[in-house]
């Protein structure tokens, strides 16, 4: 398999949906406004794919979610090497908790829910540092935040990271030896 951004892409990907994804339990809403508890889902085209009008899924199924997105590739001067920076995107459905007597009461909670599958993420990496032996995330590099306006009863935030990817080799390379 070749080393490009895009195999990139794919093995976050794979890494989130087997070690990230099934640590947590959120909720989600169907149309009707049923929740229910979910793993998160792994966004692997960039952008939520929008839902057509006779659709059985409701937006509010989409959450939670993690979608990571390439977000721009360069070259390091004077090594055989770029970066490539992937930004994950988090979205969490948590309308509040209800008290004792079954009234739901928005209690600002769900950025805990955020925060919590952003951290495990960011501690997931850097645990591993390297996925499919071909890419290495720069340890320098990490930024995360809440988006400034929250829709109620949505919660997202993104996270940035940034990962070496090698050049490929040279003919003359492949040819060196035969």
């Amino acid at each position: 398999m070749s080393v490009t951004i895009v195999t990139l892409h794919d093995a976050v990907c794979d890494f989130l949906e087997k070690t990230v994804a099934p640590r947590f339990k959120l909720k989600t809403a169907n149309a009707d406004g049923d929740v229910s508890i979910v793993a998160p889902q792994i966004i692997r085209t960039g952008f939520p794919m929008p839902k057509s009008l006779d659709s059985d899924v409701s937006d509010d199924e989409i959450f939670p979610f993690i979608m990571p997105r390439i977000r721009h590739v360069k070259n390091i001067k004077n090594e055989r090497q770029s970066t490539a920076t992937i930004d994950l995107h988090f979205g969490v459905y948590d309308p509040g908790q209800y008290d004792a007597d079954g009234i739901l009461i928005d209690d600002g909670s769900g950025y805990r829910d955020l925060w919590n599958l952003i951290e495990s993420t960011r501690q997931s990496l850097f645990e591993t540092m390297t996925i499919d032996n071909k890419f290495r995330i720069v340890e320098d590099v990490f930024d995360a935040d809440m988006y400034p306006e929250q829709i109620y009863p949505y919660w997202e935030g993104w996270l940035r990271t940034e990962w070496h990817i090698l050049y490929p080799r040279t003919a003359w390379e492949e040819n060196l030896f035969q």
